[in-house]
């Protein structure tokens, strides 16, 4: 997971931060409603051990039936087998068994002698034969569906050999473990590829735990740490600890420094039933917890679909999300403004903190390339006839690049060559937070996710298709996906509206946003109408899928932006990016009376702050 998953603008962020409290906007509070649905973690603590023999197939095969991941704990047998299990003996586990049985571990037995121990029936006659799993056994398990994670977490084992045992199945595989330093030592292993989560129980819950805990993870630059999740307790007055504020605190800091918060309902005698506790699990959301781990998944679900569900009729951007976070895609890759579909482009598009959209295509030798027309007319007017009439299908790679498609934007654009798709990969994996959406052309889908398998959860791919995108999952389940819907004048707003039901009957499965197409006339009347933007928006919030807007038309103006956040629009596709982020920057924080035009010059965009606040410091720049 990604620090703020789609940020803003780094400029916007380096202001929005000088302005603090001084700006209302500065007080909207972070929730997972901000984050598409199917992002939120829930990990089910020992594979979802208060539902199933904790540490079995059985147990697994629950949690991944709900949707969620099971976190396992192994361990080394002594004639070196990697097996599942939590204890540092049999004595809970196996009560029926010899005293000596009891007394032993995993590491001083040997794999038959684990094996043949029954880890089932002490949860009752349903579960009896439940064996002690290997990790081959759960690589196996996870090689049935690839939508399948799990988290590992390390009591005794061998980090070497722990990594080439899942390494059929890496990009599924979290591992997690109390010591940071664990975490630094998998990264060390798997630089291209690890991802973990550190997790803290702590002891008496303090704010000063906490305090004195992350003190030592910004000493050591929380190193390997990708996750990390709180446990939370409450005292016999109910009051969690550690302290709201800290959570809150806490979850902020993670979530600036690109670390996903999770936390876990911990039952203590003060609070025993802390795992099916639904308004625990709710108030922890409230707090900035963007997953969690639990002995109880369905419980945990449970409290995330009320949450969703219970989004606000008059739910607007200004209140719920901070201005830094609002998701803006530059469209083709930065709208009107640079050449559609090179990397210079993309780059500009990330340097402002935009999420640049690629069209993909397959030249004639099967090389996926970012170009948006089906022939190069508009691109290429200097060309041949000949050559304008055909496109990138037409064409080998090598002939593709030697197309110029930067010069119809200008001189200062010359030599420009459209993206290749290991160029998009390279830039992405250079900074993690980087996003890109893949609008899909004319392309083969198994090439495309074995290509970027390194790299799918920072995709987005994008299709006015849904059969096509529920195709696109199956082959990387952990990238994400928004549906577009196009609007013309000639459309009725009833059309869109039996057409948007027609998904949301299918419970917008697999979506991670969906993309209204907008168009506006000179006057500012909209369409679809800003009732039909509201029902469209309320609707999928209720369902976690975010909600975004195109504007077709007019899309350079205020009253237009204004027009479609009054309206619940909490994303925007845009063609002129200078213009759209002056506009937010007008709407959140000094709404004009009036529409205001577009600025002349980049400059005069950039968003000053209110009368009589304090000027901001000058803007990071992105790597």
């Amino acid at each position: 997971m990604t620090k703020r998953y789609l940020a803003f603008s780094l400029f916007v962020a380096a202001l929005a931060t000088t302005l603090g409290s001084a700006l209302v906007a500065a007080d909207a509070q972070w929730t997972i409603r901000n984050k598409a649905r199917e992002t939120i973690t829930v990990v089910a603590h020992r594979g979802a051990g208060d539902l199933a023999p904790e540490n079995c197939l059985s147990s697994l095969e629950l949690t991944w039936g709900m949707g969620g991941i099971p976190e396992v704990d192994v361990r080394t047998t002594k004639d070196g087998h990697i097996m599942m299990f939590h204890d540092g003996n049999f004595q809970r586990v196996c009560p029926n068994e010899s005293e000596e049985i009891r007394k032993s571990s995993v590491e001083s037995l040997t794999y038959d002698e684990v094996r043949a121990l029954d880890i089932g029936a002490y949860r009752g006659e349903e579960f009896k034969g439940e064996k002690v799993l290997s990790i081959e056994e759960i690589v196996e398990a996870l090689k049935v569906d690839n939508r399948r994670e799990v988290v590992i977490d390390v009591k005794n084992v061998d980090f070497e050999a722990l990594a080439a045992a899942v390494a059929p199945v890496r990009f599924q595989v979290t591992l997690t473990s109390g010591n940071e330093n664990d975490l630094a030592r998998w990264a060390d292993i798997n630089p291209d590829w690890y991802d973990a989560t550190l997790w803290m129980g702590l002891g008496k819950y303090t704010d000063e735990d906490v305090e004195k805990r992350f003190q030592t993870l910004r000493q050591k630059g929380f190193k390997g740490i990708k996750r990390l999740q709180i446990h939370i307790a409450k005292d016999a007055d109910g009051n969690l600890r550690p302290s709201p504020a800290c959570i809150r605190a806490r979850a902020e800091e993670c979530r600036a420094r690109g670390i996903e918060f999770q936390t876990m309902p911990w039952r203590t005698k003060d609070c025993p039933h802390a795992e099916t506790d639904i308004d625990f699990y709710k108030q922890l959301i409230e707090l900035g917890s963007m997953g969690f781990g639990t002995d109880r998944p369905d419980c945990a679900y449970q409290a995330i679909d009320e949450f969703y569900a219970n989004s606000p009729e008059d739910w607007n951007v200004r209140d719920n999300i901070p201005y830094s976070e609002v998701v803006v895609q530059g469209h083709r890759g930065l709208g009107n403004e640079r050449p559609e579909g090179t990397l210079e482009t993309f780059r500009e598009a990330w340097t402002r903190g935009l999420v640049p959209e690629a069209d993909i295509r397959m030249t004639s030798d099967g090389i996926i390339m970012s170009f948006h027309d089906n022939n190069f007319q508009r691109i290429i007017p200097d060309a041949d006839e000949e050559t304008r009439k055909l496109g990138v299908k037409d064409f080998t790679y090598d002939e593709c690049r030697k197309l110029d498609v930067g010069s119809y934007k200008g001189e200062a654009y010359c030599g420009q060559r459209m993206a290749d798709l290991a160029e998009m990969i390279a830039a992405l994996k250079e900074d993690p937070q980087r996003m890109i959406f893949f609008d899909i052309k004319k392309v083969d889908f198994q090439i495309l996710a074995d290509a970027t398998r390194e790299v799918h959860p920072q995709i987005i791919m994008a299709s006015s298709n849904y059969d096509e995108i529920k195709e696109w999952k199956k082959y990387a389940p952990r990238s994400k996906a928004m549906l577009w819907m196009p609007t013309t004048w000639s459309g009725t707003p009833e059309d869109l509206v039996d057409r948007f039901n027609v998904i949301r009957d299918q419970g917008f499965a697999g979506l991670f946003g969906l993309q209204v197409h907008v168009v506006v006339d000179e006057q500012g009347n909209v369409k679809p109408t800003p009732e039909v933007l509201r029902y469209c928006g309320t609707e999928l919030r209720k369902k976690g899928v975010i909600f975004e807007t195109l504007s077709w038309q007019n899309g350079d103006k205020y009253r237009t932006y204004k027009i479609l956040m009054d309206a619940g629009s909490a994303s925007f596709a845009t063609d002129y990016p200078t213009e759209t982020m002056k506009s937010l920057w007008d709407y959140y924080y000094d709404p004009p009376a009036e529409p205001v035009e577009p600025p002349a010059t980049k400059e005069e965009a950039t968003p000053q702050p209110a009368e009589g606040a304090e000027q901001p410091a000058a803007p990071a720049q992105a790597a």
